[in-house]
């Protein structure tokens, strides 16, 4: 079974906020993710749509960036599992490894010459809805089971993420996600 999800970004001054619903037919709201600007250790929470309670949460275990693993929890603080930054392999494209109770994936920039490209035109000029940006999600035998891509040409972050293997928690996709736009500061 696979399924897509929506994760769009509003713009606000305080903190990262993202609509996330399922692209099924119905567009159904899933959650309002949030992340307060200038913390020292990044924490997302994601509540529910009625806003009665929290889907999940993301919380560093570290304030350094560098090669930071991140905790994903459920709604009751219970393990879903956790995502670190791999820090020699993002100096070329940004890759990520996770790790669930379910198997590990690794998410990646899909192209080496877009990575570079985003990474040097960033430097000259800030105008990242300009620029191109996937990533491939693969299993552990190296497999693409699904993408993020960011849609080109919005004002806002608007992302698509496509999983193909329904032993990935669908709340671990949206952290992902997450990661792809705030833990890299786009």
């Amino acid at each position: 079974m696979s399924y897509t999800l929506d994760l769009t970004q509003k713009l606000t001054m305080m903190k990262n906020v993202w609509q996330l619903s399922r692209i099924d037919g119905q567009n159904t709201p899933l959650g309002t993710i949030e992340q307060a600007r200038m913390k020292l250790k990044e924490q997302v929470k994601c509540t529910l749509p009625d806003g009665s309670g929290l889907w999940f949460a993301i919380k560093a275990r570290s304030a350094l960036e560098l090669a930071t693993t991140y905790d994903i929890t459920d709604g009751m603080g219970a393990p879903l599992g956790t995502m670190t930054k791999d820090f020699a392999a993002s100096l070329g494209r940004s890759t990520y490894h996770v790790e669930t109770p379910t198997g590990k994936w690794t998410v990646t920039e899909t192209s080496q010459v877009q990575a570079i490209i985003r990474r040097v035109v960033g430097l000259v000029v800030d105008i990242p809805w300009l620029l191109r940006v996937q990533f491939s999600i693969l299993n552990s035998a190296g497999q693409q089971i699904g993408h993020i891509n960011r849609a080109n040409m919005k004002i806002k972050d608007t992302y698509e993420i496509r999983v193909d293997d329904d032993s990935l928690d669908m709340r671990v996709a949206a952290a992902m996600g997450v990661a792809v736009d705030a833990f890299m500061n786009r």
